[in-house]
């Protein structure tokens, strides 16, 4: 059997080596950006799940009687949270946050630079 990148031809997914200081990951904006994309991966779940049993429901002929159809949703959506929370759900999130969180880094980045920047202007500054 050919293969090609991975085994099986199954290509496997390359790992993108950054240069983002590993200390941005602690910041209140990354730990913002982390929360962000669980509970986006855990809405998508939710709702995902929820149209497949809305689905199943119609066909069945089931969805006509479902006093407690709110309570049902409800409940689907802690079950997706807790799923997320405790064991990363299906890894979504951290697509998304590894894919955002260079913006993160470069917004901090920046930040700094000007400020260091305004730091130097002043230190210079000998018109006073």
């Amino acid at each position: 059997m050919l293969s090609f990148n991975g085994v099986h031809g199954i290509s496997s997914s390359k790992i993108v080596n950054t240069n983002i200081d590993p200390e941005i990951h602690k910041t209140e904006d990354a730990m913002k950006l982390k929360e962000s994309c669980q509970q986006f991966e855990s809405i998508l779940w939710a709702k995902l799940w929820k149209d497949m049993k809305q689905s199943a429901m119609s066909i069945s002929g089931a969805d006509k009687e479902r006093p407690y159809k709110q309570m049902e949703d409800l409940s689907l959506e802690m079950a997706t949270d807790d799923l997320v929370e405790s064991s990363g759900g299906a890894g979504l999130w951290k697509m998304l946050y590894d894919s955002m969180i260079g913006k993160v880094a470069a917004d901090k980045e920046a930040t700094e630079r000007r400020q260091a920047d305004e730091e130097a202007a002043k230190l210079f500054d000998v018109t006073a």
